[in-house]
């Protein structure tokens, strides 16, 4: 997005709109499961274990319908809740989804756990141990997760209540396993033709790429060899001859681009950045999201683990376009939109088919040059796959809201991290919470490279209920070859380890001394480091107070891999609903929860061979786009759009929320999680024109709920909404369908239609919305498109969310100017308009006091901005503490400030509600044209500060809302002629820009003060001002204001109703006059506003 306001003093990356790259974390340690653990003895028998999933016969929440007598069938639940997959509803016969927070799915929930455990006391008798439980499942399957030998599993598989036994596994010649949870397989190993990504060329703008990967290799390791579809030796970008970075690429990665280093970027050499000319990845997130999409199957070691990895299609190509830099403080990678629309125009040169763009931004599609650029992409034959963005779980924080690209949400993918665990063997009988404690391994100290036995001692220091135990040097030989337990507190980690190695130990957990876990930080240490979170810490220390402190064990190497449920929405996952356009996003969700791919280390080489786990939509992203790769092998007859509709109409329904337990809407995982094995089946797809897109855009007055997506959202659908899609027949055989609308009342027509090669037929639907409340709360359902003939393409859903937004009131005018003669009567006309698609219900009300329009002017049209803003870190910021805006506001009359209104963006494309410390509103009084002062200096008529959640506070994306009687502010200003500042207190990067206006009087200012508050306001240029609202309270009604000639009615949707009051200036003398007229309505915003009359009586 461009900024309309340059930075002062920083060089030629002043002017960029800079987006940062979906924030992505690194994996955090979760529950159990995985690998063998060391040898043990029990009843005199050595036992090797391993992880089993043992899944009972009773059946799921999931598929549960009553048959337990006493235990009713949980409610079902209309709207998104209805996302049943075929095979659902073969076994349902076709009912909704369950409503899990009943009573009734509570009641059988307790009643799976209870049958469980009684499982589980026949299994310990049978075996003769306690059964150690690492994980519980109740609604998808009814099982757990266990640990136990070979033979104890072939025997337990044999019980009459047992379904199923199944040993942990990695899947050969796959990968990690999101490929796999997505179909990808299905397609590498298709009979008579495999699809893997031949000649199909991925293009990834990103941080760059680890070019030395295997992943990235000519030849992989089952001696595939790549084709390079320019011939043989012919690259691409700086990799041509006399390039920086020639000698680099190869038959698989064909090409690559520096557009950082070089122009547009020119970031090289910056103090603070890191950045190498080339295209080679100091920063690994470039390098994982290419392998994710298209690297090579490879056997990689992670921490002494061999794993098979692949990327979702790994025969294809690779352009690497490196457009962004790190913040070697932070290690956040920045993406200059002119790097990435350079490298998109790039990509569209050297006919990529597929761009991953893991990045943030898209809020404004048809406003962003990034955004304009993916549309040309797309029209080129380019699919995109773009991040949903990682500001979840909480909605409308969605970015890449681009009809043209496809979005992708973060789900988890059934395997979480790979954690340490610390086995207690002894002695006596360890309580089970003792007998697999998930450790957090320490950074920057030793290496921990092999197992300790399960004879090591656990010695629980003596202080461990101390504030500042192990900060002072323990007794010679207190962790003679033992792991010393430490409790956390007071001096630094390195202290306390380097004093528990003195004393002997082998190694230290840290027992946390509060609630979650971190990974401490131990430079200067010479033994492995770990720490336990506080509940299992202190059950450490109550078994040693109980044993004498002879506790024994060990801890395994290599770290073993935790079991995770997948399709489970992550809760950093961006949620709809989008920025006022009726569109549903994400479009699809994917795998991107501790997703195992290439990493990089710091410098270009050294760290070929690394592998890392991250999670993040930017994660999730490539997985969309190595399943397009696939689809564009396979079907290169579809475009893109149509790429992305069999992708949606295909995709899996059946994910829940982060709480793993509510099954999740259309605004969390968009269509579902994709499953591209059935979207190589999809009997119909729907196509788009890029004329259609740019005749969307609301701002000109188009219809975003008319393109032709395999979504349908409208969220004014006030008594019945319709919508039009178009569906080409897409397989080889005519095929008869159903067409049907599930978990809204709707029809579609017509209902049953053949479809053809060749053939296109246009299915309309009809959403009844007349029993919603008209409160703006969304209702979920989906188009269902069912085969009946041939059976060859899988069900087609579509997802529908529609709202009823209230009404909305609007006078017009806002003021009314009359002169009368002194005790003469006249009429005042006004006209009380509804903004809304529903019916507003209406009454003048002359008493009290109501809310007017002091200031009113949007962003409609506008794409950008100028700063508002206070820096956390002004070095970014070439050494600027602040930048500010202000525009104007009159008052003629004293008012009472209500509510202030503030368009605005981040310009990371981040929310405004993670990034932002605080918030500020600042009022300055007029001197001589300019604000009287700015906020660094202090000097307000009137400001307040407040956290972005704070009271009074609304942020609807990075537009801010102050309701100051919320705020328990009372701004009352007498008339006269003032400037309002509002800022946010951010870093550079996601600095708050507020939107301009093209409506306004010219008078809007900037500055750059210094620390001191010094600077000068500076007028704006190039709009009329800033896009802000401003309400005040009036006193209702005056003794010459009359009764009106409509008292009360009704307002229809988008409609208008002329009023008018009677004047009597009987007894008023000759002047000015203000007073007045109230209205209320059922409008929830403003149940009561105000309209002006300036009356002038003459003599």
């Amino acid at each position: 997005m461009t900024i309309a306001i340059s930075l002062v003093g920083l060089a030629a990356l002043a002017g960029a709109a800079i987006r940062g790259l979906s924030n992505d974390s690194p994996a955090d340690a979760g529950a159990i499961g995985g690998a063998p653990s060391p040898n043990r003895v029990h009843n005199g028998l050595e036992t090797q274990t391993s992880r089993y999933i043992v899944l009972y016969k009773e059946a799921p929440l999931s598929t549960y319908h009553g048959e337990v007598a006493g235990l009713p069938a949980p409610q079902r639940l209309a709207g998104a809740q209805n996302a049943n997959s075929a095979a659902a509803k073969s076994a349902s016969g076709g009912s909704n989804r369950i409503d899990v927070h009943s009573a009734q799915a509570r009641s059988y929930v307790r009643h799976l756990d209870t049958v469980q455990r009684d499982h589980e006391r026949g299994i310990s008798s049978l075996i003769g141990r306690p059964l150690a439980i690492e994980r519980r499942m109740h609604h998808a399957v009814n099982g757990v997760v266990t640990r136990m030998t070979q033979n104890e599993a072939a025997r337990i598989a044999k019980l009459p209540g047992v379904e199923l036994v199944e040993e942990y596994r990695e899947y050969p010649l796959a990968t990690d396993v999101g490929p796999q949870l997505i179909g990808a397989p299905a397609l590498w190993n298709a009979s008579p033709t495999q699809f893997r990504g031949e000649g199909v060329v991925v293009g990834v703008l990103d941080t760059g790429i680890n070019f030395g990967s295997p992943a990235f290799a000519a030849v992989d390791d089952t001696g595939y060899q790549h084709i390079n579809p320019n011939g043989s030796g012919n690259y691409l970008g700086s990799c041509a001859p006399g390039g920086v970075d020639e000698g680099r690429c190869n038959d698989k990665l064909i090409g690559g681009y520096d557009f950082v280093c070089g122009p547009p970027g020119n970031t090289c050499g910056v103090p603070g950045l890191r950045e190498e000319p080339g295209f080679g990845d100091t920063n690994s997130h470039g390098s994982h999201t290419a392998s994710t999409a298209a690297g090579n199957a490879w056997t990689a070691n992670y921490k002494g683990r061999n794993i098979r990895i692949s990327g979702v299609a790994p025969h294809a190509n690779i352009i690497a376009y490196d457009i962004c830099y790190t913040i070697i403080a932070t290690n956040q990678g920045q993406c200059p939109n002119t790097s990435a629309v350079a490298a998109v125009d790039q990509a569209i040169a050297d006919g990529v088919d597929v761009i991953n763009y893991s990045i943030g931004g898209g809020a404004s599609p048809w406003g962003e040059s990034v955004s304009l650029a993916f549309l040309n992409a797309a029209d080129a034959g380019i699919y995109i796959a773009a991040a949903a963005g990682n500001s979840g779980p909480g909605p409308s924080t969605m970015g890449h809201q681009e009809p043209w690209t496809s979005t992708t949400a973060a789900s988890q993918h059934g395997r979480g991290t790979f954690a340490y665990l610390l086995q207690v063997t002894g002695p006596g009988t360890v309580p089970p919470a003792l007998q697999a404690v998930v450790l957090t391994e320490g950074s920057s100290g030793a290496a921990f490279t092999t197992s300790l036995p399960p004879t090591t001692p656990i010695r629980v220091s003596a202080g461990i209920d101390t504030a500042a135990d192990g900060c002072a040097a323990f007794p010679a030989a207190t962790f003679q070859n033992a792991v010393a337990v430490v409790r956390r507190g007071t001096c630094n980690f390195s202290i306390k380890v380097n004093n528990a190695a003195a004393a002997g130990a082998v190694a230290v957990v840290i027992a946390n001394n509060q609630p979650g876990v971190t990974s401490p930080s131990v430079p200067g240490t010479t033994i492995p480091t770990f720490l336990a979170a506080q509940t299992d810490s202190d059950a450490l220390r109550n078994f040693a107070t109980g044993n004498g402190n002879t506790t024994t064990g060990g801890i395994n190497f290599p770290p073993t891999p935790i079991p995770n449920t997948p399709d489970v929405l992550a809760g950093f996952s961006s949620r709809g609903p989008t920025d006022g356009l009726d569109l549903i996003k994400p479009d699809v969700t994917a795998p991107g929860v501790n997703v195992l791919a290439v990493i990089s280390g710091t410098t270009l080489t050294g760290s070929e061979n690394i592998v890392g786990l991250l999670s993040g939509t930017s994660m999730a992203s490539p997985h969309q786009a190595g399943a397009a790769a696939l689809l564009r092998q396979a079907k290169p007859d579809w475009t893109s759009h149509e790429i992305k509709s069999a992708l949606m109409m295909t995709a899996k329904q059946e994910v829940f929320k982060e709480d793993e337990v509510t099954p999740a809407d259309a605004f969390a995982m968009g269509a579902g999680r994709i499953q591209v094995d059935r979207a190589l089946r999809s009997g119909l797809v729907l196509n788009e024109t890029t004329a259609n897109f740019l005749a969307a855009d609301p701002a000109t007055g188009g219809d975003v709920s008319k393109l032709n997506l395999a979504s349908l959202d409208k969220r004014e659908c006030y008594g019945s909404c319709t919508f039009k899609r178009t569906f080409r027949h897409a397989q080889g055989k005519p095929e008869l369908w159903l067409a049907q609308v599930k978990g809204l009342d709707g029809i579609a027509f017509p209902p049953v239609f053949l479809s053809a090669p060749g053939q296109s037929t246009t299915v309309h639907v009809i959403v009844l919305s007349t029993g919603f409340a008209k409160d703006g709360s969304w209702h979920f359902g989906q188009l269902d498109l069912k085969p009946l003939l041939t059976r060859a393409s899988p069900d087609l859903h579509l997802p529908i969310a529609v709202a009823v937004q209230p009404p909305a009131i609007a006078l017009s005018p806002e003021q009314v100017s009359l002169s009368l003669r002194a005790g003469s009567r006249g009429f005042a006309d006004f006209s009380i308009g509804n903004t809304s698609g529903s019916p507003l219900e209406f009454q003048v009300d002359n008493t009290g006091s109501a809310s007017r329009t002091v200031v009113s002017a949007s962003s409609e049209g506008v794409a950008s901005g100028f700063r508002s803003t206070i820096y956390t870190d002004p070095a970014s910021a070439g050494g600027l503490p602040a930048q500010f805006s202000s525009d104007d506001f009159t008052l003629t009359d004293t008012t009472r400030l209500s509510k202030l209104f503030s368009e605005g963006f981040v310009s990371s494309g981040a929310s405004l509600a993670s990034t932002a410390t605080n918030i500020s509103w600042s009022v300055y009084a007029d001197n001589g044209g300019n604000p009287s002062s700015n906020p660094l200096a202090g000097n307000a008529v009137w400001s307040y500060t407040s956290a972005p959640n704070g009271a009074g506070v609304t942020l609807d994306g990075a537009n801010i809302a102050l309701d100051l009687v919320a705020a328990g502010q009372n701004v009352e200003l007498a008339p006269g002629r003032y400037w309002l500042v509002v800022n946010a207190r951010t870093s550079f990067a996601n600095r708050w820009v507020w939107f301009a206006s093209n409506s306004g009087d010219n008078q809007f200012r900037t500055i750059a003060p210094d620390a001191g508050g010094v600077g000068t306001w500076l007028a704006g240029a190039g709009f009329a001002g800033l896009a802000y609202d401003i309400q005040g309270l009036s006193a209702c009604g005056a003794p010459w204001i009359g009764a009106p000639t409509r008292a009360f009615g009704t307002v229809p949707g988008h409609g208008t109703v002329a009023n008018r009051v009677r004047i009597n200036t009987a007894g008023l003398a000759p002047g000015g006059h203000v007073g007045y007229v109230c209205v209320a309505s059922d409008d929830p915003v403003r149940p009561k506003v105000a309209l002006r009359v300036a009356l002038t009586v003459t003599p």
